[in-house]
């Protein structure tokens, strides 16, 4: 290969040929008499000429196809502002054990805009991530499907399906301020539950606060209060429910702060550019056989 774009082949006698590219159709790269004069050069200048285009053409499509699939992304400005109601709980996750606070978190949300706007102001959160902590300075957060959440270890839909199910049958009583701090400790309790031991093939029989990868109790060590427990019982058992409410939930995703779930959505997040791409590809082949 004499340079980039001009494939030149020396044979045994010493003449040179050009070998074009088959995707080519620059008459110079065919039938043309190989020499080292002025038409050999230019077919090398053309072959360079040639590769540089293709090679912007694939930059520009990998920029383009960057571009969309920032753009179907939607971000806002999220802060931690402090706990509402709820309790602190010693809670088991693997090998590691610690005091939490289980219930309700409020976080600042501003800079959200199109069908999140909504969600500016102060709203009401439940962690799906043991494994960081909140962040009390303004971070960029990222709106997400719930079965994203938390990004160190997704959730995937069946757990997220559950979760849904508890929104829907507790229908936004976790969220009130006068909600109990029982019920909002046993939510909080329930998500965790769910989304470290929840296993669909089993259902609701997969999760409880004694066994399992994620287990909690009092600070003291002493078992849950029988209120916490009704009220952790009452939430699972809306798992594999149906339901006449269809809360809208979606997830907030940072890379280094706790991942969250908000209630109040009145859009579910677009699939990415490239699934896009192939449901109009699906589409047009459905059309086609028509």
């Amino acid at each position: 290969m004499d340079a980039a774009g001009v494939f030149a082949r020396r044979d045994v006698g010493g003449t040179a040929g050009c070998i074009a590219r088959s995707s080519c159709e620059h008459p110079a790269c065919h039938n043309t008499p190989a020499t080292d004069g002025p038409e050999a050069r230019r077919v090398r200048a053309h072959g360079w000429t040639h590769n540089m285009k293709k090679g912007s053409f694939v930059v520009a499509a990998l920029f383009a196809a960057f571009v969309a699939s920032n753009a179907s992304a939607d971000f806002a400005n999220v802060k931690y502002v402090g706990t509402g109601k709820g309790s602190n709980v010693k809670m088991t996750i693997g090998g590691t054990t610690k005091d939490v606070f289980a219930g309700q978190l409020k976080h600042q949300i501003s800079g959200a805009t199109g069908d999140y706007a909504v969600l500016n102001g102060t709203k009401v959160t439940f962690c799906t991530d043991l494994l960081q902590y909140v962040s009390s300075s303004t971070t960029q957060y990222e709106f997400v499907p719930v079965s994203s959440v938390p990004m160190s270890a997704p959730m995937g839909a069946d757990k997220a399906k559950a979760i849904q199910d508890m929104y829907n049958g507790a229908s936004g009583a976790q969220l009130a301020s006068n909600v109990s701090d029982d019920f909002a400790t046993a939510f909080q309790l329930a998500v965790w539950e769910v989304v470290t031991d929840y296993n669909k093939n089993v259902g609701v029989a997969s999760v409880g606060l004694a066994s399992g990868q994620f287990k909690a109790k009092k600070t003291n060590g002493n078992a849950l209060s029988s209120g916490v427990m009704n009220a952790f019982n009452t939430l699972i058992g809306y798992i594999g429910q149906a339901s006449n409410n269809n809360v809208k939930i979606v997830g907030m995703a940072n890379n280094h702060a706790q991942d969250q779930i908000v209630e109040g959505q009145t859009y579910v997040p677009a699939p990415g550019a490239a699934a896009l791409a192939s449901l109009g590809l699906l589409l047009a082949g459905k059309r086609r056989r028509k």
